[in-house]
C-alpha cells in the first residue's frame, strides 16, 4: 500500500486543494519534500497545505518553501500578463488559437501559482503560421525549435509553445482520433477569433494527453491535480459521452484506474494495489516521468513493429531520420540533400562527447526483450497499450 511518505505528501497536497488540515507524521522529511516538491514542479501547491500546520515554517528547510513560492507567484503573475499580452496581439489580427492544458486550468486552482507550467500552450492553424510568427518576432520573441506539433517560441525566462496539433502524429492512436484538432473547436461568442473546446472534450483531451505522458516516460503530481480540480469546478460533465469517446481511444480502462486514484487521494476510497502501484509510478518520477521509462516506451513502440528492437535502435541512434535531424540542422529544412552531411555532424557529436557516449550505450543495454515486456506488462496492467502496428 501507500507508504507513510506518500500518505503524508497526499494530505498536504489535499489540504492545499480543499482546506483541509493536513494529517503530517512528526518526523516529515522536510528536505526531501523539498527537493520532490521541487522536482514535481509543485513548490506552491505544497507551501499553501503547509501553512495550515502549527508552527508550519519554523524549520529551515520549511522556510525553503515560503521563499521559493514568493518567486513562483511572481513569475506566475509575470507569465499570465506575458500570454495574455500575447493574444491581446492575436485578437488585433483576428488570428484564430485556442487554449491548451495550464492556460485555462491554472486559473481554476484555488491560486493561479499552484498551477506552475514551464511554458503555454496554444494552438493556433499552421496555414496561419507565417502571421503568428510576424506578431512573436515583434513582441520580442525567439523561435528555438520545430518539433512534430509545435512550435516553440521563447523570450527570457517565457516559452510559448504554438501547437500545430492537439497529439504529436507519431502517437498514432490517439493522433488518428483528434488530427489537428480544429474539429472540436468552436468559436466563442465573446470573442470569434479565440476558439474553446467544450467541457466534455477538453476532459477527453486532458485525459489523452495524461495517459500518452504516462505510457511514454510516466507522469507528475499536476497531472493528477488537474483532474481533481478540473472536475470539481465541471459538475455537469455528460460522462456518457466521455465513456463512448475513451472507449474510441481505448482509455475507459485507464480512465477507471485514474478515477480510483483520485478518489484514493482527494476522497475516502480505500486504496487499492492499481491505486498504490499508480501513485508509487508517480512519487518515482519527476514531474513529466523518467528517461528510463522513455528509453523502455520506446522499445515498446519499435517492438510493435519488428522484434530486433535493439538493431532498429542502434540504426537509428547511427543514422537518425530527417525529420529528427532538422530540428537540430536548420539547413536540411531548406536542403533535404544534404542529409549525408548531418549525419556526418552528428556523428562528430558524439564521438566527442564521452557522456553521451556512455549514455547511449546504457540505454542500448536497457533496452532488452525482458524489460521492454516487463513495461508492456506496466502499461496494460493499469489498462494502456500501444494500440497501433
Amino acid at each position: 500500500m501507500l507508504s507513510l511518505l506518500e500518505k503524508d505528501m497526499i494530505s498536504i497536497i489535499r489540504s492545499s486543494l480543499d482546506g483541509s488540515v493536513p494529517n503530517v507524521s512528526e518526523d516529515f522529511d522536510w528536505e526531501w519534500a523539498y527537493n520532490f516538491a521541487k522536482d514535481m514542479q509543485i513548490i506552491p501547491l505544497v507551501c499553501y497545505g503547509m501553512e495550515k500546520l502549527p508552527n508550519a515554517f519554523s524549520t529551515i528547510e520549511a522556510k525553503k518553501f515560503l521563499k521559493s513560492t514568493i518567486s513562483y507567484s511572481f513569475f506566475s503573475e509575470c507569465q499570465d500578463s506575458e500570454i495574455e499580452s500575447v493574444l491581446e496581439a492575436f485578437d488585433k489580427e483576428k488570428i484564430e488559437y485556442v487554449r491548451l492544458k495550464g492556460t485555462t486550468i491554472k486559473k481554476l486552482y484555488p491560486r493561479p501559482e499552484m498551477r506552475l507550467m514551464s511554458d503555454a500552450d496554444i494552438l493556433i492553424r499552421a496555414e496561419q503560421y507565417e502571421l503568428f510568427k510576424a506578431i512573436m518576432i515583434e513582441l520580442g520573441y525567439k523561435e528555438t525549435v520545430e518539433s512534430d506539433h509545435e512550435y516553440v517560441w521563447s523570450k527570457d525566462s517565457f516559452c510559448i509553445e504554438l501547437h500545430k496539433r492537439l497529439i504529436p502524429s507519431y502517437n498514432k492512436d490517439y493522433y488518428e482520433y483528434f488530427g489537428d484538432g480544429w474539429r472540436l473547436a468552436k468559436p466563442k461568442a465573446e470573442k470569434p477569433n479565440e476558439y474553446e473546446m467544450s467541457s466534455e472534450d477538453t476532459f477527453i483531451y486532458l485525459f489523452t494527453h495524461f495517459a500518452k505522458h504516462y505510457r511514454d516516460a510516466g507522469i507528475g503530481i499536476k497531472h493528477l491535480t488537474d483532474f481533481y480540480v478540473y472536475l470539481k469546478h465541471h459538475d455537469d460533465l455528460d460522462w456518457s459521452y466521455i465513456e463512448i469517446e475513451l472507449k474510441k481511444l481505448q482509455l475507459y480502462e485507464f480512465w477507471l484506474t485514474t478515477e480510483n486514484v483520485i478518489n484514493v487521494w482527494f476522497g475516502s476510497q480505500e486504496c487499492d494495489e492499481k491505486s498504490a502501484f499508480v501513485t508509487h509510478k508517480i512519487f518515482s518520477g519527476t514531474a513529466y516521468g523518467t528517461y528510463e521509462a522513455r528509453v523502455l516506451s520506446e522499445g515498446v513502440k519499435i517492438s510493435k513493429t519488428t522484434k530486433h528492437v535493439r538493431a532498429k535502435r542502434f540504426w537509428k541512434g547511427v543514422f537518425p531520420p530527417y525529420k529528427d535531424l532538422k530540428q537540430r540542422f536548420k539547413f536540411l529544412k531548406k536542403l533535404p540533400i544534404l542529409l549525408p552531411l548531418a549525419w556526418l555532424c552528428h556523428w562528430v557529436s558524439v564521438i566527442f562527447n564521452p557522456k553521451r557516449i556512455a549514455r547511449k550505450k546504457k540505454d542500448f543495454e536497457s533496452i532488452s526483450q525482458e524489460n521492454i515486456k516487463s513495461y508492456q506488462d506496466e502499461l496494460n496492467y493499469v489498462g494502456l497499450d500501444f494500440n497501433f502496428e
